[in-house]
């Protein structure tokens, strides 16, 4: 395995393990606001939403980087998914 390719699969394991990370932190907060109301832990609920779309981008780039396409192409059902 080539120096690209290690970096490559260790990056996606990272941002993969971030996804579960935000995951059940934005589970936490929701729990907190739910139980408390309490705006930080609201606010901290957007920021792990946000971090969410944003590491998902990523796992879609390394989809196309599997599938063979060009960094630049968007992930596939980019535009078909609507998450509020």
């Amino acid at each position: 395995m080539t120096n690209e390719q290690k970096f490559i699969a260790e990056f996606e394991e990272w941002v993969t393990s971030q996804v579960a990370i935000n995951e059940l932190a934005m589970t936490a907060s929701q729990k907190v606001v739910e139980e408390d109301g309490d705006d930080r832990a609201r606010e901290a609920v957007i920021r792990y939403e946000s971090r969410l779309d944003a590491y998902g981008f990523l796992l879609g780039k390394f989809d196309n980087f599997k599938a063979g396409k060009s960094f630049h192409d968007l992930p596939d059902g980019l535009f078909d998914q609507m998450k509020y």
